[in-house]
């Protein structure tokens, strides 16, 4: 079994402090509360918009049956850094925005709350929630856990660890500029018609059986959505539906130098 290097506590700052790094990137500025905060663990202001994020961190490990690689990451609350008094507190999407995962490989996400199906736990690395993964980070395994041996122990970048035999002791060179794909919410806007059926034209629709509607073409612009938005669905009422986007902030593309 591995010996951790760190606390949980300490553990939890690494992901965190990439959080923080990842949210600086896209322009924002970034909040973290003052005193232990149960829900929220960073504040970003972006784009004129207040963001509550809760931060996890991971480094469990739970493979599928068919030997897929998949991330355990615990959503429920039960002690840590906190005073427990035996009671398990479930996240709360109405008091967070975003969550962010640091695993211990370095994969991260990004996840809106609307998103989220589970208030104990995810399990994430398989197509479920693969739309909201951002780029990767260094590992920090070997920040939380201590070496099991030397031929574990961490190589120099371009190298393989001593003793390995499955490649080349030096790697193939890697790029150092890396292109970004645009953000999700660059989307282009749907095709304005000339033409509108009735009843659209007066900013109305009808539901079939199916429970499928078209928009109006009026709403839909005036609310900025966009081909291929994914959109979240609440009563608000009797006879109330809001329809709103999902939305992941996610950084622009950089320019790469000219060659």
């Amino acid at each position: 079994m591995e010996e951790r290097r760190i606390s949980r506590g300490r553990q939890g700052d690494l992901g965190e402090s990439s959080a923080i790094e990842w949210f600086t990137r896209l322009g924002a500025i970034v909040f973290a509360p003052l005193g232990c905060s149960p829900d929220v663990d960073l504040i970003a202001l972006l784009d004129n918009r207040t963001l509550r994020v809760q931060v996890k961190t991971s480094t469990q490990v739970a493979p599928t049956s068919a030997g897929d690689v998949r991330f355990a990451v615990t959503l429920a609350t039960s002690g840590g850094n906190r005073s427990w008094g035996g009671k398990v507190k479930m996240i709360d999407a109405s008091t967070i925005d975003f969550l962010f995962v640091l695993t211990g490989g370095g994969r991260r996400w990004c996840i809106p709350t609307g998103a989220l199906d589970a208030t104990n736990a995810v399990r994430l690395g398989g197509p479920k929630y693969a739309d909201y993964e951002i780029q990767s980070v260094e590992p920090i395994d070997h920040l939380v856990y201590t070496d099991g041996s030397a031929l574990d122990c961490l190589p120099r970048l371009g190298e393989y660890p001593s003793g390995q035999r499955t490649a080349t002791v030096n790697r193939q060179a890697q790029p150092s500029q890396v292109r970004i794909l645009p953000p999700p919410f660059s989307k282009p806007r749907f095709r304005e018609s000339a033409y509108e059926r009735k009843p659209g034209q007066h900013g109305e629709a009808v539901i079939n059986q199916k429970r499928r509607v078209t928009l109006p073409q009026d709403a839909v612009i005036a609310a900025d959505l966009r081909n291929g938005d994914r959109v979240r669905a609440t009563a608000a009422g009797y006879g109330r539906i809001v329809i709103e986007r999902i939305e992941v902030p996610a950084p622009a593309q950089p320019e790469l130098p000219a060659a």
